[in-house]
């Protein structure tokens, strides 16, 4: 039983640990072609025209795209 038992738990781990690896790649793919293009990341602009709001919802929208 409890053999069983470390084996799912080690193929729960193995998973999780492919699934961060793939991420890891897909971003750093993102970075070097934003680096090759010269294209800065945080290229998001603010309309000329808003207002700056200061709620915690539109910090957090304009912060992490929420």
């Amino acid at each position: 039983m409890t053999r069983d038992i470390t084996a799912i738990i080690e193929t729960i781990r193995n998973n999780a640990v492919g699934r961060c690896r793939e991420r890891i790649e897909k971003a750093s793919r993102k970075a070097r072609e934003l680096a090759a293009s010269g294209h800065k990341a945080d290229a998001k602009k603010e309309p000329l025209n808003s207002e700056p709001q200061c709620g915690v919802t539109s910090i957090l929208k304009r912060r992490h795209g929420l």
